[in-house]
């Protein structure tokens, strides 16, 4: 399978972020990865200690459900955001939990004991080797990251959503490291 190239600069830094998040996610869409290869990427966490949050797959986003139960089945806490009219937090979630349809029609726990996940598995619309993302928009996972700086921060991410170059404004918190199915990038 060809990967492309990360979006080159200038033309990618010459649109505004609404266009760069409409090119991400049409690239992100048209892209079929192995979700199986993250999944294995991600194995090494399973030796760390704290709860893991991750979250449902939505619009081509990598799906991380097969990786989060098996952290379950192995005695993890598990958990899955809940965004709110500001604030997102964090809720227990395991594979037989009722969901409900959440922000954007995403599913969610119905209920729940919000927890503070030491691992944040985070998805996005593009990132680049410093660390940088750039999500939908709404600000949920910077504010939590701000709130709660121990946490680690990975983003899950398919190779193609690899920029050159991101601009993050003042609030943008960087990320510990991106998973893709090519690789583990710690910046």
């Amino acid at each position: 399978m060809a990967v492309p190239p990360p979006i080159p600069d200038p033309g990618f830094d010459a649109l505004d972020k609404a266009e760069q998040r409409r090119a991400l996610r049409a690239r992100r869409r048209a892209f079929v990865g192995d979700a199986a290869a993250i999944e294995r990427r991600l194995a090494p966490l399973l030796s760390r200690e704290g709860p893991i949050a991750g979250y449902v797959a939505h619009r081509g986003e990598p799906d991380i459900l097969p990786f989060l139960s098996r952290a379950f089945h192995l005695g993890h806490e598990v958990a899955l955001p809940v965004p709110g009219d500001d604030a997102m937090h964090f809720v227990r979630w395991h594979p037989d939990i009722t969901m409900q349809p959440g922000l954007a029609g995403i599913p969610q726990p119905a209920d729940g004991r919000p927890i503070a996940p030491a691992i944040i598995l985070a998805p996005l619309l593009g990132f680049d080797r410093a660390g940088h993302r750039l999500g939908q928009g709404g600000g949920y996972y910077d504010r939590w990251f701000a709130a709660h700086p121990q946490a680690w921060r990975i983003g899950v991410a398919w190779s193609i959503q690899e920029v050159e170059r991101l601009h993050p404004e003042p609030w943008d918190m960087p990320l510990h490291a991106i998973v893709t199915e090519k690789e583990w990038i710690e910046p």
